[in-house]
């Protein structure tokens, strides 16, 4: 007869303050060493090979020919030289390198119909293709219909803060070993819990914060500090805090007072904004009037919410800005600006999304926005034919953001034997790798045709588009063990939780590693009398 397995709830959290336990308490868990979530890039010293069967080496790479396949260099293997044929590649993680004499940090930013990312200069554009000039490409002219989005990235508002460029300017605090790692003017959470801060001397009465928040897997959470005197902690000191979930945005204002810690939570008590699944990147401003003590929150152009600071006797703001992850799921903040808030905002609601199926959106650094048809771009102005307005001139530097009709959006085909690269400062380009000599790269791709690429661009390259991978090539869970106690606790008055022989816990699919520290507790336990 197969038997289920029954654990009472007292003995799972014996020791808690919920009530004498009916078990004798269990050995503690043992604190779980948080694991180093998958970073976005490497930054060892060596190259990383993974291949598609799941193993994998370090050493270097030498080259890449599309006929032969991967030229590699292992220390420990005679001959030293390997080649790998191109099949049996799932993707190489390359060391960063120095950066070239010639490199510059871009401010254009185009993002393409099929997911690809690219930064330059734009130069133009004419006839329906959009002319940008790169560093690590030269000059490149794309179609417009693959364009989602343009940030031409010359506004000429005042930046206060532009960055990061480098870490040391930031305030750290770890989780044991574990934080924030920097690269490619970008910061990316290792673990839940870590704090990476700093502090604005020169914050405007009217401040607007801007940043892009980057995920790869499950859904966003973090606390963002705004406006504070506290850099190590989202909640312990004078501050907004600003918390995002997968589905929701609150804002909380933390004061000193007293010699604790007041805090309290703004009203509305919370707007709902769906993040989505990952992978996916938003633009977020946080916007503050320090006179009319609001804040506000702006997501992709989209007003998600508006709150009043009605917290009496509390302490005056300061100027510091921090973010601070909860969860383990890897996430980048960049792109991070600081600058004088006009006071506008956009309209409640997705006005891009409502504006774009069949007319350009064009989002105005002040807020202010404008729908039709993108014309041209030249001599530092652009050409727009507005529905309400007519034939319009708008100085570029006054350009935001523009998305594109989504109507006449096109999604080029993906050529067999492409690769998808992921470029330093987080851009990516998916094509077909012609060749690799030295530090030049040939590629061809379906958006901007054949160019020759700086090779110390790229960050990763990835082998075999939508080919199988062995189960040990995709990243695992580890267990959270505060949510299991958390799912307890709630559990706690219900009566008993039930393991079954289909492993689940009340119906859920049990995570192995859970399974097996519950059915060793199980075997630990022995009922004692109920103390009166």
């Amino acid at each position: 007869m197969k038997r289920a397995l029954f654990f009472t709830v007292g003995g799972l959290l014996a020791g808690t303050t919920l009530g004498q336990p009916l078990l004798r308490p269990a050995p503690p868990i043992p604190p779980t060493v948080p694991r180093p979530a998958k970073t976005f890039v490497t930054d060892g010293k060596a190259d990383q090979l993974q291949l598609i069967r799941g193993n994998g080496m370090l050493g270097q790479f030498l080259g890449f020919d599309p006929q032969r396949g991967l030229s590699w260099n292992h220390p420990d293997i005679k001959p030293d030289t390997l080649t790998i044929p191109t099949d049996r590649i799932s993707r190489i993680d390359f060391a960063v390198k120095s950066v070239p004499a010639n490199a510059k940090s871009h401010s254009g930013v185009i993002e393409f119909s099929n997911g690809d990312r690219l930064t330059g200069e734009v130069l133009g554009m004419e006839n329906n293709k959009l002319r940008i000039s790169t560093w690590y490409a030269g000059e490149l002219a794309v179609d417009r219909s693959t364009i989602r989005t343009l940030s031409p990235g010359t506004i000429t508002s005042s930046a206060l803060y532009s960055g990061p460029v480098t870490k040391k300017e930031w305030k750290e605090t770890r989780t044991g070993t574990l934080g924030w790692n920097f690269s490619d003017g970008g910061f990316e959470s290792t673990a839940s819990g870590p704090v990476i801060g700093h502090s604005f001397p020169k914050m405007p009465a009217k401040a607007r914060v801007e940043f892009d928040l980057e995920w790869k897997r499950g859904s966003p959470s973090v606390y963002v500090g705004f406006m504070t005197d506290n850099l190590t902690s989202y909640s312990g000191g004078n501050c907004y805090s600003i918390r995002l979930t997968g589905s929701s945005v609150y804002v909380y204002r933390y004061a000193k007072v007293g010699g604790g810690i007041r805090s309290q939570r703004l009203q509305p008590s919370s707007r709902s904004y769906s993040f989505g699944i990952g992978p996916k990147k938003v633009r977020i401003a946080l916007c503050h009037d320090t006179s009319k003590k609001k804040v506000a929150v702006i997501i992709n152009g989209k007003l998600v919410g508006e709150w009043n600071d009605t917290m009496a006797a509390a302490p005056p703001l300061s100027n510091g800005l921090n973010f601070s992850s909860r969860t383990s799921n890897p996430m980048r903040i960049s792109r991070i600006t600081i600058s004088e808030w006009s006071g506008n905002l956009p309209g409640a609601g997705n006005v891009a999304a409502d504006a774009g199926a069949k007319e350009d959106f064009v989002l105005f650094a002040n807020d202010d926005s404008i729908t039709g048809k993108l014309q041209a771009i030249g001599n530092d102005v652009m050409k727009f034919k507005s529905t309400a307005f007519g034939d319009v001139n708008i100085p570029v530097g006054k350009v935001g953001t523009i998305h594109f009709a989504r109507d006449t959006l096109v999604t080029p085909p993906t050529p067999a034997n492409s690769v998808r690269a992921t470029l330093a400062g987080n851009s990516r380009i998916t094509g077909v790798i012609k060749a690799w000599e030295g530090n030049q790269v040939i590629l061809g791709s379906p958006i901007f045709g054949e160019a020759t690429f700086d090779a110390n661009i790229f960050r990763r390259v990835e082998f075999n588009l939508g080919k199988p991978r062995s189960a040990s090539t995709q990243a695992v869970p580890h267990p959270n063990w505060s949510t299991l106690a958390h799912q307890i606790r709630v559990q706690r008055n219900q009566g008993n939780i039930k393991v079954n022989e289909a492993k689940q816990l009340n119906g859920r699919e049990i995570p192995p590693q859970i399974l097996e520290r519950l059915q060793e507790l199980q075997g630990r336990q022995r009922a004692i009398p109920r103390k009166r």
